[in-house]
């Protein structure tokens, strides 16, 4: 049976329906899923399945890059209330009591305090919405505590272009198939993977989402197996497609919302 793996931005705010706003999408896919008898579960859940054969279908969720909004709710000065992703959750479990009863969302958050705060002021108005204050770390733990959402690796610093300097030895921006050695990618990703252990008090998920969803195979064949499970258990590209039976785990596709679908009817049509 097929799995899929949606990404999400809590960003992405630039207008108030479904293809311009992932909170909108958001709520509404919860239930479209729900109708097309998809069942969600947690990456966790869905990694298994694809080592060990899925017998139904099954969707994780996952948030990309860290907002607060993946969990609290904001006013966006020209849309209104925007519903966090995770009260989102909370608001469809109270309306369809039971019908995902493993409902779970993995977010995955970019470690470096700057990199949060360089995107968080050069945010690109034609995708992103961030306010001040909105790149922070403090809501990390109390979502595990919530048991609605986990946090993952998303690298150190996303190779971000705002940055003044990134972590890579030749000052690569944009783009992560750039990491091709162990010092780079240990910056990049156990560095990360150092920080988020301890800002979480040991609890971050050990998942890792590629920065734009560029990757190469140094990364995935050599480096990342390497780390061993406890580090990073499986890995997520934004290649725009379900999971395939002898795909490696450390190359998962995932479709991106906003990108790869921008109505229900799309989502529908990718999930066949």
């Amino acid at each position: 049976m097929p799995l899929a793996v949606l990404a999400y931005h809590s960003h992405h705010v630039v207008g108030p329906g479904y293809g311009e706003n992932d909170h909108v999408a958001f709520a509404r896919d919860l239930d479209g899923l729900t109708d097309a008898h998809w069942r969600i579960v947690p990456l966790a859940d869905l990694v298994r399945a694809h080592r060990e054969g899925a017998s139904e279908r099954l969707v994780a969720l996952t948030f990309d890059d860290g907002p607060v909004y993946d969990v609290d709710d904001v006013v966006h000065p020209d849309y209104g209330l925007q519903r966090g992703f995770a009260n989102a959750m909370r608001a469809f479990a109270a309306r369809r009591p039971g019908a995902q009863p493993a409902l779970h969302a993995t977010s995955f958050v970019i470690a470096s305090p700057e990199a949060r705060f360089a995107m968080e002021a050069s945010a690109d108005p034609r995708y992103t919405w961030l306010a001040p204050g909105s790149m922070g770390e403090a809501w990390w733990s109390p979502a595990i505590d919530s048991g609605l959402v986990a946090i993952a690796n998303h690298s150190w610093d996303h190779l971000h272009p705002a940055l003044p300097a990134v972590r890579h030895s030749r000052d690569a921006r944009g783009d992560f198939s750039q990491v091709r050695s162990v010092a780079d990618a240990d910056a990049q990703i156990r560095d990360a993977a150092a920080y988020l252990a301890v800002a979480t008090g040991g609890r971050a998920s050990p998942y890792f989402a590629y920065p734009y969803g560029h990757h190469n195979a140094f990364l995935a064949s050599d480096y990342l197996p390497s780390l061993g499970d406890a580090l990073c258990a499986a890995a997520f590209t934004c290649e725009p497609r379900l999971v395939a039976p002898g795909d490696s785990r450390f190359l998962m596709p995932r479709f991106v919302c906003g990108a790869d679908w921008r109505s229900p009817e799309e989502l529908a049509a990718r999930l066949r």
